[in-house]
């Protein structure tokens, strides 16, 4: 089942049906990175996924997943590879009660009233973004304005300095890739970069890196750098990458369906369109990475310990005993069952961002351009790694 990493012919909802035809065919599906580390893909209904989600015998441990992801790299003669980024002791890759007192330190800048007070600034900086955007010829939407929207947003929120944006986000997809000749070099470089903004001088006190620098949770313990650099590359990486994915994702499925036109004219459906894309068409394919610490057994099937784990959240929106004809996409149903942002403990603590996000292009666009068309071919391209599948282009013409 190595479709359920590549994506099969690497096209816009092909993964949907491979997803799909795994979660009737069975629980567990064996696949192998590039990098040759082993681990099991789960695809169940809704109902287990939020179980599994929060089982505490499926660990998201650091120190044991960079433990048996460097075994099975020895097994294979492998060179070591650098796991502190993506796997670095983040809040993302720990149980409790670690995990909750690396949470409490970030949680304060992802909360709702957070979120709400940075709503002005995301309105102006996606209509300035919007504002630059040609009329009536061909552009590329990802490029011009899914990607570089968020990256923006977290640049500020976090305190990247403006001019390393860009280079931060190149190195974020080089990193994000599935291919280890030049993701591991990313990652080193963007560890090297959050080190020399961590340890340096022009750290901004105000911003969410400033705090987290120098902020200590109620019994005075602050962040190690280790765990400092961890949260670095958590809150940039996943703050950039699903935000950037779901908006081209929304916009893609509104002209998909043939929605923008009732979008615009209807104002108050963003908010149902977004649900509906994170349910039907979310570009987090899957949960990160768990590990089980001891035999565990899922759908009448017994996994041995230490064995790695993604679970499928796709297949789960999709469920059909959770929705009617949950393969339809349609924003006449209530969207309120999917697991898009996890579920439990690890529930994303950026989803009031990434909705807010876009819904504000959402709504900016459509009212600005109600006329817009896609301009590509039947279905776009895609990029895919164990976690993301994620639009390359999305080509439009705005239209008034």
């Amino acid at each position: 089942m190595s479709k359920l990493l590549t994506g099969g012919d690497l096209r816009a909802r092909d993964h949907h049906r491979i997803e799909d035809d795994a979660r009737e065919e069975g629980p567990l599906h064996p696949v192998t990175l590039p990098n040759g580390v082993r681990m099991q893909v789960v695809t169940v209904g809704l109902e287990l996924t939020r179980q599994l989600l929060t089982d505490q015998r499926l660990s998201k441990d650091s120190a044991k997943l960079q433990r048996e992801i460097k075994r099975q790299l020895a097994e294979r003669g492998s060179t070591q590879e650098n796991l502190a980024g993506l796997f670095g002791p983040s809040m993302l890759n720990s149980d409790n009660p670690q995990h909750a007192r690396l949470r409490a330190l970030a949680v304060k800048a992802f909360n709702g009233k957070a979120v709400q007070q940075l709503a002005p600034r995301i309105e102006e900086i996606s209509a300035e973004l919007i504002a630059g955007l040609p009329e009536n010829e061909e552009i590329d939407l990802v490029a011009e304005l899914a990607v570089p929207m968020p990256m923006h947003i977290i640049g500020e929120v976090l305190g990247l300095p403006a001019e390393d944006r860009a280079h931060v986000r190149v190195l974020i997809e080089t990193m994000m890739s599935m291919e280890p000749e030049v993701s591991q070099p990313a990652s080193d470089e963007l560890g090297g970069y959050f080190h020399a903004l961590l340890t340096g001088n022009g750290l901004d006190p105000r911003s969410l890196f400033g705090v987290l620098a120098t902020a200590a949770d109620d019994d005075g313990d602050h962040l190690s750098h280790d765990e400092l650099m961890a949260m670095a590359f958590l809150l940039v990486v996943a703050g950039h990458e699903t935000s950037a994915g779901l908006i081209a994702n929304v916009v893609h499925d509104a002209l998909d369906n043939g929605l923008w036109h009732k979008v615009a004219e209807d104002p108050e459906l963003v908010p149902r369109l977004v649900e509906e894309t994170l349910r039907h068409n979310s570009p987090v394919r899957s949960a990160t990475h768990r590990i089980a610490t001891e035999p565990v057994e899922i759908g009448g099937t017994t996994i041995p310990e230490n064995t790695l784990l993604l679970i499928n959240l796709g297949a789960a929106g999709r469920c059909p005993q959770a929705h009617e004809k949950a393969g339809e996409y349609r924003l006449d149903r209530e969207t309120t069952g999917h697991a898009t942002f996890g579920h439990g403990p690890h529930f994303c603590l950026g989803s009031a961002l990434a909705r807010l996000e876009t819904e504000t292009v959402l709504w900016q666009l459509t009212s600005r351009f109600p006329r817009t068309t896609y301009a590509g071919g039947e279905r776009p391209e895609v990029t895919h790694n164990d976690i993301m599948a994620s639009l390359k282009s999305l080509p439009v013409v705005l239209r008034r």
